[in-house]
């Protein structure tokens, strides 16, 4: 089949199912995987499909289950902001560099740490940098810089992935769209979920906020698997059922009564 036909039908089948891993093209295709490699370059290179991680997707569905962020941050507000109390409370120690993501539950802490001392936080949400620049007599605040989402007002692409490569903190804090045992946590967005990587790989701890609302609930990719987490922190709407699940796994869970 010529480069040109070939293309075509990959950019047809994404488009006609929204997304396709490469282990799927190579059992169509009868070609190398560096071939596929460099059709889905060229394809994403003419605007008309986005690579991501093990395969590609359509340019359109990127963004589908994202919501502003202001919406997102007032859903479950309550769960929200008992979580971040009591990560704060427990999980933050005087000196301690972390760092936070832009997600709407991850914010909530930044008004508790006015309470440590000389904690420093790095950071690539825009309205976390906002919330931080409140206490800046209390905490020390470095922000990545990069590309802004909208959707999500975060800082993503190479500049903020080398930021955070550079740096290596006590506990990365960061949170997700969806969660379920076979996934773990899992992000809609191929470029906000490669700088969270990151945040873990550079990270003594990872712990995890999640709102109950979250689990059961799958998102397009994977960020990190239960394994690779050290503490879950959650509200008590979990289900018992889940709950023990996740222990079972040998996931460490904090459940905040409230």
């Amino acid at each position: 089949m010529l480069a040109e036909k070939r293309r075509s039908k990959i950019f047809e089948i994404v488009n006609n199912q929204s997304s396709i891993s490469i282990e799927e093209l190579l059992e169509i295709f009868e070609v190398s995987r560096m071939t596929l490699w460099r059709d889905l370059q060229y394809l994403e290179n003419e605007g008309l499909i986005r690579r991501v991680h093990g395969g590609a997707m359509r340019i359109d569905k990127l963004n589908d289950k994202e919501e502003e962020f202001e919406k997102r941050r007032q859903n479950n507000y309550k769960q929200k902001h008992e979580i971040a109390k009591f990560v704060a409370n427990n999980y933050i120690n005087d000196s301690d560099i972390i760092f936070l993501d832009g997600g709407s539950t991850v914010i909530e802490i930044i008004p508790y740490l006015k309470k440590k001392k000389n904690v420093t936080l790095l950071t690539n949400g825009l309205y976390t940098l906002l919330s931080a620049s409140k206490f800046i007599s209390d905490i020390n605040v470095i922000g990545s810089g990069g590309i802004l989402r909208k959707s999500s007002f975060t800082f993503v692409g190479v500049k903020a992935e080398k930021f955070f490569t550079d740096y290596k903190v006590n506990t990365t804090f960061i949170s997700g769209t969806g969660f379920t045992i076979e996934d773990g946590v899992m992000d809609p967005h191929p470029l906000e979920m490669q700088v969270k990587k990151i945040m873990c790989d550079n990270a003594e701890k990872i712990v995890v906020l999640m709102d109950s609302s979250k689990f059961k609930k799958r998102s397009l990719l994977t960020l990190i698997s239960i394994d690779q987490i050290d503490v879950l922190i959650t509200d008590n709407g979990i289900s018992l059922d889940f709950l023990d699940s996740l222990k079972k796994k040998g996931l460490d869970v904090e459940v905040v009564d409230f």
